[in-house]
């Protein structure tokens, strides 16, 4: 049975897949602030039910079934998001979390209803691709040579692919990001990075980064001079 629980853990697994990072149990249970035998129960009846599987080395992936559900999920939510922010105007932190609370019992006909009505959008409001038929959200950040902002060096000028979903407290990032105007499409020009921070010049003001959100943001090489 596809509970709201496990629709959480099918969207995590895929978004942090995505990103390029190993998935293990262990790493749910600090997204989700649980304990690890609260994710081992859950990993057990998503395995029963053909949404996950696990390697010797512990290593979560979909299978084919868990990929078109978590899809579904996120294209459910990122849709949301959208229409509460282009639509309704929520600001972004409160679209998402609405979406949150709304994603689970949206019908497949106002899905469609708000895909049209939006006409078709690609990405939600903080960046991240929208799936859709013919658009392959794993393949987003490789298409687009995306890398994390923590792994720029001085000199280098980037724009604002995307905010990370795999985040502990996703409301706190977004309104430091939010603050600091660091949407997708702004562009930064990196003046340093210590290791510990990113030191970059964004909308003509400096703007210091630590490493634990620059992590958080993906970013993609830009000509200064375009």
């Amino acid at each position: 049975m596809l509970t709201p629980v496990i629709e959480s853990y099918l969207e995590t697994i895929f978004n942090l897949t995505m990103e390029g990072d190993l998935v293990i149990a262990a790493r749910l249970a600090e997204h989700f602030h649980v304990k690890p035998p609260t994710v081992s129960e859950t990993l057990r009846r998503m395995v029963e039910h053909g949404y996950v599987v696990i390697t010797g080395r512990r290593v979560i992936s979909l299978t084919p079934l868990g990929q078109e559900l978590a899809e579904a999920g996120l294209r459910r939510h990122r849709l949301l998001e959208r229409f509460l922010s282009e639509t309704l105007g929520l600001d972004w932190i409160t679209s998402h979390e609405e979406a949150h609370r709304l994603e689970h019992d949206l019908s497949e006909d106002v899905e469609e209803r708000i895909r049209k009505l939006l006409g078709d959008p690609e990405t939600c409001p903080h960046g991240n691709p929208i799936p859709a038929p013919g658009r392959s959200p794993a393949d987003f950040l490789r298409v687009r040579h995306a890398f994390r902002l923590s792994r720029t060096t001085a000199g280098q000028s980037v724009e604002v692919v995307c905010i990370s979903e795999i985040v502990e407290d996703e409301t706190a990032l977004l309104r430091l990001l939010g603050s600091n105007r660091l949407f997708p499409e702004t562009c930064l020009a990196i003046v340093e990075n210590d290791g510990h921070r990113v030191h970059a010049i964004a909308h003509s003001a400096p703007i210091q980064l630590e490493t634990d959100v620059t992590d958080k943001i993906w970013v993609r090489a830009v000509d200064p001079t375009n």
